[in-house]
């Protein structure tokens, strides 16, 4: 209407969060990495209270009393013994931001106000309680986060620090400063670019963590974040994470869990190698990207079967262009449980 102000949401519409994003977002909806990032920013005294077995993940999206949508990256609850409740709201950063202080509080005010509209608010001698509320902020950008860390940063008078948010440099800070044994510990090595420079230590540290069938999703997500936050940033280089990635989906598995992986890569390469032949629109690049996708798969057929069934594979899809007959190779990689089976599916 004509007179009344724009309301500008804080994502444009029709927009898609960047996969980076989501797999943030993924990857600390588990509770063990919720629990591990606690340890990691929260004091001992505060942390001895923690009441484990009520961690839960609460909604993340608002509505403002003008019924703007407001929206955060992950948030959780939990207990403290002997009375009250701690949540802590998770947001993910790439880029500095000066008004972080204030997107915070706001993201607390509308959580607390949705608590208090479902009742869920403690109960104290004088009436409903606030919880305590502790943001935490995972930062993994190219620059050093140098924007205010609280509110009396962005007032003349030095007050309005409720509440005071928690900020984790993820690509700087100290690995020796942060808890062993701990999934977040583990993750901010990856970033730092342990999987290339000590890859039999980080993976041992992930197995006594994050081995097992039990913490296979988990694993899955953590792989999916490598992908899309580390592994961009290597370029050609990013092939060489693949025997480590694959090591750590099978971390304390069986076999047919390297399907996993596989599949994931799969779709990656072949994806990705179309949308760069699309991009030069020449007749030589498509054929160069046909290659690189034929040599791919080869790669994954020996990592499965060996090498006899990698050489095979690579004499009988030469010259192969069709992109749907080279999708069709990668999902017989996956499904397929012994070298002959897939051989004989790969000559047909």
């Amino acid at each position: 209407m004509n007179g009344q102000p724009k309301r500008h949401p804080r994502r444009p519409k029709g927009t898609k969060p960047q996969p980076h994003d989501l797999a943030f977002k993924s990857l600390y909806g588990f509770r063990l990495m919720a629990g591990d990032l606690l340890e990691i920013v929260l004091p001992k005294d505060l942390l001895d209270r923690i009441d484990w077995d009520s961690l839960e993940r609460l909604p993340e999206e608002w509505l403002s009393p003008s019924l703007d949508q407001r929206r955060g990256d992950c948030v959780w609850r939990v207990r403290l013994c002997g009375g009250g409740t701690f949540i802590f709201p998770i947001e993910f950063q790439r880029r500095l931001d000066r008004l972080m202080p204030v997107r915070l509080n706001t993201y607390s005010s509308l959580l607390v106000e949705d608590l208090a509209k479902r009742g869920e608010l403690d109960q104290g001698p004088r009436g409903r309680m606030l919880p305590l509320v502790h943001p935490v902020v995972l930062y993994n950008g190219m620059r050093p986060w140098r924007s205010p860390l609280k509110l009396s940063a962005l007032t003349p008078d030095g007050r309005g620090d409720w509440p005071e948010m928690t900020l984790l440099d993820m690509g700087r800070v100290a690995i020796e400063d942060l808890p062993k044994g701990n999934a977040v510990t583990a993750q901010v090595e990856a970033l730092q670019g342990g999987l290339a420079r000590d890859d039999d230590g980080i993976l041992r540290r992930m197995a006594a963590r994050l081995g097992g069938s039990a913490h296979r999703a988990l694993r899955s997500a953590f792989v999916e974040w490598v992908w899309h936050s580390v592994a961009p940033d290597l370029g050609a280089d990013a092939a060489l994470l693949e025997p480590e990635l694959i090591r750590i989906v099978e971390l304390g598995e069986v076999q047919e869990v390297k399907t996993l992986m596989m599949k994931s890569m799969v779709d990656h390469w072949l994806a990705e190698g179309e949308a760069r032949g699309i991009e030069r629109g020449e007749a030589r690049g498509i054929e160069r990207v046909r290659a690189d996708q034929r040599a791919q798969l080869s790669r994954l057929a020996g990592r499965k079967f060996g090498g006899r069934a990698a050489d095979r594979l690579s004499a009988l899809i030469k010259g192969v262009t069709d992109p749907e007959r080279l999708t069709e190779v990668g999902d017989w990689i996956i499904d397929c449980d012994t070298e002959a089976e897939f051989l004989a599916r790969a000559r047909r």
